[in-house]
């Protein structure tokens, strides 16, 4: 495993013609993604490692899109030596559709496709209460219904008061992201999506289509907002699946061998 200030590689020493650019949601670290590394035929996994958690809890986290883009994006240029996908779950999908688009406007080699999970249309408002303005005891009560923390955290004090003023600034990313609109990426987008998701409901993932102009598909998986942590196997599948169409086009190296990745439904 190899770090930066901003990314860690899950790449267990080895080289994969692939590289899954992974940004996590709100709350969460590389770390959410370790177990990802070796899960993956012909992909190393590289994990965003945001301010204000894990190893960088010590730095003021960052809470607003446009500052946190402008930070990150030198060192995954620094990284992307190989072709990538870029994966976010939530909060994260925010934060890697940005960076596509920052990418392709810069004229920097573009993601072979864009995963977006669990994140609604960038156009569409929130149908989700704003959080990150309420007091600290509403904050954690809502947090607890969002989901994600677990309720051991959550009622530890010292532990929260630690890890509040990191919550907040992830909340008031995609609480105050307003979208302007975007020429239609020349990459391709998957919208993964949560099929009892009562927070980002299947109907606002599927807009994700206009963003586009290389192919999209949605795909959809059982679980709730965070089925990339019930439903691991399967989104993994889904990830090989899409790994291995890509390697296939480009006839870099035979089709890998898939795991088994019942439990996902492709809609197209």
């Amino acid at each position: 495993m190899t770090t930066d200030n901003w990314f860690t590689d899950f790449n267990l020493g080895g080289r994969a013609p692939y590289l899954l650019v992974c940004f996590p949601y709100s709350g969460a670290g590389a770390n959410v993604f370790r177990s990802w590394a070796g899960a993956l035929d012909n992909a190393d996994v590289l994990a965003a490692q945001l301010p204000g958690r894990e190893r960088r809890i010590a730095e003021p986290a960052i809470g607003d899109l446009d500052a946190l883009v402008a930070g990150l994006l030198p060192a995954l240029i620094a990284r992307i030596d190989r072709p990538y996908l870029l994966f976010g779950h939530s909060m994260g999908a925010l934060i890697a559709y940005r960076v596509a688009l920052e990418l392709e406007r810069r004229g920097v080699r573009p993601p072979k496709q864009l995963i977006v999970s669990g994140y609604r249309s960038p156009e569409l408002g929130s149908r989700n209460r704003v959080l990150h303005t309420l007091s600290d005891s509403e904050f954690i009560v809502e947090l607890q219904r969002y989901g994600g923390t677990p309720d051991e955290v959550l009622q530890h004090e010292e532990t929260m008061q630690l890890l509040l003023p990191m919550l907040r600034a992830d909340f008031r990313i995609h609480e105050t992201y307003r979208h302007a609109p975007q020429p239609a990426a020349q990459f391709p987008i998957a919208a993964f999506t949560g099929m009892a998701d009562h927070l980002v409901p299947g109907e606002d993932m599927a807009p994700w289509r206009d963003k586009t102009a290389a192919g999209f598909e949605q795909r959809l998986f059982g679980g709730g907002h965070f089925f990339l942590l019930e439903n691991r196997d399967a989104v993994l599948g889904a990830l090989q699946d899409i790994v291995n169409e890509h390697i296939k086009d480009d006839i870099l190296l035979p089709m890998a061998r898939t795991p088994a990745a019942a439990g996902y439904e492709p809609v197209f």
